[in-house]
């Protein structure tokens, strides 16, 4: 039952009073409405037609590069920092991985089956151990960027063998990477690789993918990619990914030359 001012004696004199004071200090807040946010960061602002030399960068076959199937990555997961492809199956080591994991590979740090195939990975593709380099010349070897591990210290990137420091290396891997140990151990080797300090991967394959970054925003391209206008497929010029460069072989096939300005195709 409700207290009434009989019943409650004395004190019921201070509810009234406390209660309108309340109300009247909750009257006294005002919701603000969010102001609109900036959108992110601006694009480069380059005139698009600026850096296209007059070649048509995308059409240039990509000499083995396979871009067909985009290289998705591999997501962090879990609270190790392992990835999506790692997945807790049968326990394995790299001599029992066609009996253990068939189809798949065998994670050579976890011992752990992954879900990612057997000779699946092309060039520059990321890979958890050498099997899974399509090419028999080819190794899975850990890369850096700026400096880092990239993309990180579980991952690497399918690259082929160098018997000459790089004088056998085709384009756009030119650039020489000495005495690299591949994921699945063995032997340090010199690779043909890339400009790691310039670039990575992920961004010489989107240059040859003809990925496009519409806004013309270096962030939709991938890490250590740069958004620049390019003539594109269509015989126009589009704002689309590209990447720094210190020379042509760097940004060429062996079926054609492409500029570097800085940045290849420009």
């Amino acid at each position: 039952m409700m207290a009434t001012r009989e019943d409650c004696g004395p004190r019921c004199r201070f509810v009234t009073p406390l209660l309108l004071l309340a109300l009247s200090v909750g009257c006294a807040f005002e919701a603000q409405p969010v102001g609109p946010g900036n959108g992110g960061l601006n694009g480069d602002g380059l005139d698009p037609g600026a850096g296209d030399a007059g070649l048509d960068t995308m059409n240039t076959p990509d000499a083995g590069i396979d871009t067909t199937t985009p290289d998705v990555g591999l997501k962090p997961v879990g609270p190790d920092g392992s990835t999506d492809l790692a997945v807790a199956e049968p326990t394995c080591t790299p001599g029992t991985e066609r009996s253990s994991c068939p189809g798949t590979s065998c994670d050579p740090v976890t011992l752990t089956c992954t879900t990612l195939k057997l000779a699946s990975r092309t060039t520059c593709e990321t890979c958890f151990t050498d099997s899974n380099c399509a090419e028999p010349n080819h190794r899975c070897v850990w890369m850096t960027h700026y400096g880092e591990p990239f993309p990180d210290t579980k991952t690497g990137f399918c690259l082929q063998i160098t018997e000459q420091k790089g004088a056998d290396c085709p384009p756009p891997f030119v650039v020489p990477l000495l005495r690299r140990e591949s994921l699945s151990g063995g032997k340090a080797q010199d690779y043909c690789g890339i400009q790691e300090k310039l670039t990575s991967c992920p961004a010489v394959r989107a240059f040859f993918g003809a990925e496009l970054c519409p806004s013309g925003r270096d962030d939709e391209c991938p890490q250590g990619g740069l958004c620049r206008g390019l003539v594109t497929q269509g015989q126009k010029t589009e704002y689309a990914c590209t990447y720094a460069c210190t020379d042509v072989p760097e940004c060429s096939t062996t079926s054609g030359k492409i500029n570097c300005a800085g940045f290849c195709g420009g």
